[in-house]
């Protein structure tokens, strides 16, 4: 069986599972504006939770990330356990704003209406930008999601302070947040004590904390790699 090996000895997920466990990538373009929207099919088709991965890099000029965003997943999950997605987000439609927000909505309704999905296991990961884009979806987003993973994030970007440790989207959902001490956009000064004082308000909030972490997510590809799978096991 064919297999593209991720590398991640060098800390770059920049291959997948492939062959016999996912179908070949499918480009969409969905909704009133075409947006560029990546899915990956688990082999065979049945019953799966769906994953949504939003991007980093939201005011880029790159109109299609969402393409091949959600290829970073596969060498974390295992095969044929997900339906994974992505949206694209790019400047004057940021995960911000409500052509943003709609571009996740309208992918995970063509997901609920062409698969076999188990919406009521939804799953929202973000990086960098894209937790930004997670943090205001929960809030205002149509679907509820079961869990939220976060690399490299900032809150108050996205949202109030105050909402995360009253609002109760931020109170009784799990959240896997993933950050490091040496986030060269996110100064750990400001996020950590943040985050330490949400999960305390929220038992469902795990942190995974790294003192030498930095932004990219190809340094968890690295680092945390056995973490990130048994997210997903």
């Amino acid at each position: 069986m064919r297999r593209w090996i991720p590398l991640l000895m060098l800390g770059i997920a920049s291959g997948f599972t492939h062959a016999g466990d996912w179908s070949e990538p499918l480009k969409l373009r969905l909704g009133p504006d075409s947006n560029a929207c990546g899915i990956l099919l688990p082999k065979p088709l049945k019953p799966r939770p769906v994953i949504l991965w939003l991007h980093g890099g939201m005011h880029s000029q790159n109109t299609a990330k969402g393409w091949t965003a959600m290829q970073a997943l596969p060498p974390f999950v295992k095969p044929g356990s997900y339906y994974l997605c992505s949206p694209s987000s790019y400047v004057g439609a940021d995960w911000l704003t409500p052509q943003g927000l709609a571009h996740i909505d309208t992918l995970l309704n063509y997901m609920a209406s062409h698969y076999s999905v188990r919406m009521d296991k939804l799953i929202i990961v973000g990086v960098s930008d894209g937790c930004l884009g997670a943090l205001r979806y929960a809030k205002e987003g149509r679907r509820k999601v079961s869990r939220f993973v976060l690399f490299s994030s900032y809150p108050p970007l996205a949202i109030n302070s105050d909402d995360l440790l009253k609002d109760s989207v931020y109170l009784s959902t799990r959240w896997d947040v993933f950050q490091g001490g040496r986030d060269r956009l996110f100064p750990s000064e400001q996020v950590f004590p943040l985050l330490k004082e949400w999960a305390n308000a929220n038992p469902k909030v795990k942190l995974h904390l790294y003192p030498e972490g930095e932004h990219d997510f190809s340094w968890y590809t690295e680092h945390a790699a056995p973490e990130i799978r048994q997210l997903f096991k």
